[in-house]
């Protein structure tokens, strides 16, 4: 009879434990904005320029913890995480009037929503004399770190191309860093960029 109880209160400890990992978690979702592409010139070298591509997204952000918790970084990491992949192709900022870094330090009461509305940034190479014809209908928007940033949203044939640009092995995913202050323990978070 003492087995049958230990076994029976074991199995609703599981059960309990089961149900609070999985109640208490963070959501995290993404979708596409309307918001202008932009495209910042980065180095510019003999026969070609490093350019970063910035596509904007919208991440919502829902904590299922009924204690605070805080978002301390946000950064967008590589497939796989494998040396094969350089991290620095990707870069983050986010959408406002002038581009700036990931939101840190935000906080989350319990059961709380939040939405960032963020650009997502791809290093990638084009030849200098394909420059002109790509920026031609490009609007100047601001000077950020040195490096020129344009709005694309004028421009037919430029989206296209970058977006052509942009293969499987630089998609990458965003991992959110959090801080439970509950049993002050890190989280992370983890969402694939299509």
């Amino acid at each position: 009879m003492g087995k049958h109880a230990y076994i029976l209160f074991a199995l609703v400890v599981l059960i309990v434990t089961s149900c609070r990992s999985q109640e208490e978690n963070v959501e995290l979702s993404f979708e596409k904005t309307d918001a202008p592409l932009k495209i910042m010139e980065s180095i510019t070298m003999a026969d070609s320029v490093v350019v970063i591509l910035l596509k904007p997204y919208r991440i919502r952000v829902k904590s299922n913890y009924s204690r605070t918790i805080e978002a301390s970084w946000i950064s967008m990491n590589s497939v796989g995480g494998s040396g094969s992949h350089n991290p620095s192709k990707y870069l983050i900022y986010t959408d406002k009037q002038n581009l700036a870094p990931p939101p840190k330090g935000v906080k989350f009461s319990g059961h709380d929503t939040k939405v960032f509305d963020i650009y997502i940034g791809y290093r990638m190479f084009i030849k200098s004399k394909e420059k002109n014809s790509l920026f031609e209908n490009a609007v100047y928007l601001e000077e950020n770190g040195g490096r020129k940033v344009y709005d694309l949203g004028k421009s037919e044939i430029a989206p296209r191309f970058f977006e052509q640009m942009i293969t499987d092995d630089i998609r990458g995913y965003l991992s959110f860093s959090f801080y439970n202050y509950e049993n002050e323990l890190g989280l992370r978070e983890t969402i694939a960029i299509d």
